[in-house]
């Protein structure tokens, strides 16, 4: 039992799995990595649906990245810088600029039901996977 005043926390996992077509898999999700891989494998590999990912698009122009994906509630948009230099090397890091999401899917600044989130300052580190 959860004492009453208690401070929760709770660890959540952005998934991002590229495919060369334009397509991206999202997945936000509390599974842990070493769970989640085979999940998303099930779904790129054998076309198992999973109740964490959603198909998206991105689009690649020289360093900036966007990535739109809908959900069943929303649709999400992460605009994102490639870092072409970091501690992990070249071109595996990525800064989150904006994260927007809307219900319509419209992201025009003019939009009444767009909402734009905080963002971490820290990039994070993406690493190639050969088995997805």
């Amino acid at each position: 039992k959860v004492p009453h005043g208690a401070i929760l926390e709770s660890v959540y996992y952005r998934y991002l799995y590229f495919q060369e077509d334009g397509r991206v898999l999202y997945a936000l999700t509390s599974t842990p990595p070493h769970e989640m891989f085979h999940r998303l494998l099930k779904v790129c590999l054998k076309k198992h649906d999973d109740s964490a990912a959603v198909w998206g698009t991105y689009l690649v122009q020289k360093n900036a990245l966007t990535i739109t994906a809908r959900q069943p509630w929303h649709t999400i948009r992460f605009e994102l810088t490639i870092e072409s230099k970091s501690i992990h090397g070249r071109f595996c890091s990525l800064t989150l600029n904006r994260h927007l999401s809307s219900p319509s899917g419209s992201f025009e600044d003019w939009s009444s039901d767009r909402v734009e989130y905080n963002v971490p300052m820290e990039s994070f580190r993406f690493v190639k996977s050969s088995f997805l």
